[in-house]
């Protein structure tokens, strides 16, 4: 059965940052052809939830933070909607026994994006045809804003490095401190400050911008140590301020986390590093010419010298794009 323009549909997200945004397309497809449905939006943290508040596309949006208790807690938002979408496979692991009532899209398949996998998902549940307008993924209302940042010259050339992830953002660097080397979605902290004394040496107007969670105060702390006029704004961004944010950087340089994807939602210059994890699955979607891509077997084996090269090569293929 197809969903109709009538229908009551309950989505079910995640707790990821990175994962939600990838939803966003299918979101917003959805709304395109069912413009008078009630579409309402469940995310399974707080922090997650910022990549839909303000959406045009939702009507309400809720946040069970309580991963014990949100098994029932969905049971009860079910019970008022004739049809239950769940975009995300992960997610359904925490709302155990409810495979009965929700549209679950299937496992991830390695080799195309999971934006375009969750587009073709929904297009099948509505039977409509996915545009190239549709693919490209949504933050607020889709329209970016400024973030307001002081102390920055017009001469500078602004580089927006993001350190951290889900795992510091939720746990804390107590939890995490000692892991973060042996994760092979992370490049290292040292080699992130060799890459910002390289990049202003190249150009002595580049001015590094870390960002990140409260939680990722530690990273900063050390990144803004070894690196002089870094500007730190961790603790101080919103989701949608990470996306307004861009239009004012040059560049934007970060392994695979939920950041990176809200970096993509923009039109910014980006340089992605990725070790084991497939680069078009979890890529930038869709690919666009101002997005390089390190791939390599481990995160280990990305040198300083070829970020630094992709990232000269972006900024002047690209000069002040995110201003455009």
């Amino acid at each position: 059965m197809l969903l109709n323009n009538s229908d009551k549909i309950l989505i079910l997200a995640s707790a990821s940052t990175g994962n939600n945004v990838f939803c966003t397309p299918a979101i917003r497809f959805l709304r395109k052809h069912l413009p008078n449905a009630t579409i309402d939006v469940v995310a399974l943290n707080k922090l997650s939830a910022e990549v839909f508040e303000n959406s045009p596309d939702i009507n309400h949006l809720f946040v069970l933070n309580n991963w014990f208790g949100n098994a029932r807690a969905f049971d009860r938002l079910a019970e008022k909607y004739n049809h239950h979408v769940c975009l995300n496979i992960n997610a359904l692991k925490k709302i155990k026994g409810r495979e009965t009532i929700l549209k679950v899209i299937p496992d991830y398949i390695n080799g195309v994006a999971r934006g375009e996998q969750q587009l073709q998902f929904v297009a099948g549940l509505v039977g409509k045809p996915i545009t190239n307008e549709d693919r490209h993924y949504v933050i607020g209302n889709g329209i970016a804003g400024h973030f307001a940042l002081s102390g920055v010259s017009p001469k500078d050339t602004l580089v927006n490095i993001h350190l951290g992830c889900g795992t510091t953002s939720l746990h804390g660097w107590k939890f995490f401190y000692k892991n973060r080397a042996n994760n092979n979605r992370l490049w290292s902290v040292d080699q992130y400050i060799a890459l910002g004394h390289a990049l202003i040496k190249a150009n002595p107007a580049i001015r590094i911008v870390v960002t990140g969670t409260k939680n990722e105060a530690f990273l900063a702390k050390q990144f803004q140590q070894a690196v002089p006029n870094t500007i730190n704004l961790v603790g101080k961004t919103s989701a949608k301020d990470v996306f307004d944010l861009m239009q004012d950087m040059a560049l934007f340089i970060a392994h695979d986390c939920g950041v990176f994807h809200l970096a993509a939602a923009s039109n910014v210059p980006i340089v992605g590093l990725y070790g084991p994890t497939d680069a078009i699955l979890a890529g930038p979607y869709p690919v666009r010419p101002q997005h390089h891509i390190i791939k390599a077997e481990s995160m280990a084996a990305i040198g300083t010298a070829t970020v630094l090269e992709a990232a000269l090569d972006l900024l002047q293929k690209f000069p002040r794009l995110a201003k455009a």
